[in-house]
């Protein structure tokens, strides 16, 4: 299963995990919990004028993601993931593997509606 991480920096596993969704300059990019390779590619939205919330939600859509971890979620991005069958989990303060590592153990929690 694929997840993606909000991040702010291209580091690894070392890079830390943003809070906001749509407008965070990367996604990082794992192929389930035991992989040790992250991809982390820009966020096309994280400039966009509006709706960037919608716009990266597409976009881990078509990546095939399944899992989000971040902070919080608007609620268009919000409806978005959900019709795109993407469970969204909350994270803050610490990095992508430590994030995983969380996700991993079940001490996340799934993030049922969206920041307003």
């Amino acid at each position: 299963m694929k997840i993606a991480l909000t991040c702010g920096e291209k580091n690894g596993l070392n890079s830390k995990v943003t809070t906001r969704f749509g407008r965070s300059s990367f996604f990082a990019y794992v192929n389930g919990t035991d992989s040790k390779e992250v991809d982390i590619m820009e966020n096309p939205a994280h400039n966009s004028p509006s709706g960037a919330g919608v716009l990266a939600a597409q976009t881990l859509i078509d990546e095939g993601v399944g899992v989000l971890i971040t902070g919080q979620v608007g609620p268009k991005a919000f409806s978005a993931l959900k019709a795109g069958g993407v469970k969204i989990y909350s994270y803050k303060g610490g990095t992508i593997k430590k994030a995983l590592e969380e996700y991993e153990n079940g001490n996340l929690e799934e993030i049922t509606g969206p920041v307003k």
